[in-house]
């Protein structure tokens, strides 16, 4: 295992936030923000947590149809599979102490970045 793939963290690795296409780029590209808040939570709330989506390159953000714009292309975004209601709420509840102020939510999923050149939101999709 790469020593600079848990580098700063205690419970995760950077290569959760790869885009699938380029390994690596979740350590190069990934903000430190999000991780350390996501590392931080799992601390405190001892949960797991299987994450989607975090840095994407230009040619898989393409292939998703992400816009220019969108916070996973500059790595401050996170998508992580959440599908228990208890689970949710605590992660939920964890982001919002931790001041995330853009967080999205449906059945199976919570979005969160830490993109401070977006308003302030909460999503339900």
């Amino acid at each position: 295992m790469n020593i600079d793939n848990c580098e700063g963290l205690t419970y995760l690795t950077w290569d959760m936030f790869d885009s699938p296409d380029l390994p690596n780029s979740g350590y190069k590209f990934m903000e430190r923000e999000p991780v350390l808040i996501l590392d931080n939570l799992i601390k405190k709330y001892r949960i797991t947590l299987k994450i989607v989506l975090g840095y994407t390159s230009k040619p898989y953000a393409d292939k998703l149809r992400l816009i220019r714009a969108n916070s996973h292309r500059v790595g401050k975004a996170v998508k992580i599979r959440c599908v228990g209601p208890k689970k949710r709420l605590t992660l939920v509840r964890g982001l919002v102490q931790q001041g995330v102020h853009r967080i999205g939510v449906s059945n199976e999923y919570v979005y969160f970045d830490t993109d401070d050149l977006k308003e302030r939101a909460f999503y339900i999709w």
